[in-house]
């Protein structure tokens, strides 16, 4: 997998919510709408999610999100460092 563009949306005045990325991956699948988030223990993003109503436990459901810890951990730092840029703009 090769991100080969990500595009930043920046939010001002949204509380935790710092912007949104769009993610491009080998110039052929776009991943919209992911959420830069600043928590208690720093940045991190978040996939786009919805309620799931039917279970008596109302979950959050990912739409899309990595399978594993290394493709998370290269896409959550690809997505922050992009973030950085654009703050500097």
């Amino acid at each position: 997998m090769e991100i080969t563009e990500i595009k930043i949306y920046m939010m001002e005045d949204r509380g935790n919510l710092l912007g949104y990325a769009n993610v491009v991956l080998n110039d052929s699948l776009v991943l919209r709408g992911i959420k830069i988030m600043d928590g208690k223990k720093g940045k991190f993003i978040a996939m786009p999610s919805k309620r799931n109503k039917k279970q008596a436990k109302q979950e959050f459901m990912e739409f899309y999100h990595p399978i594993n810890t290394e493709t998370r951990t290269r896409l959550t730092n690809a997505i922050l460092e992009a973030y950085k840029r654009a703050e500097k703009e």
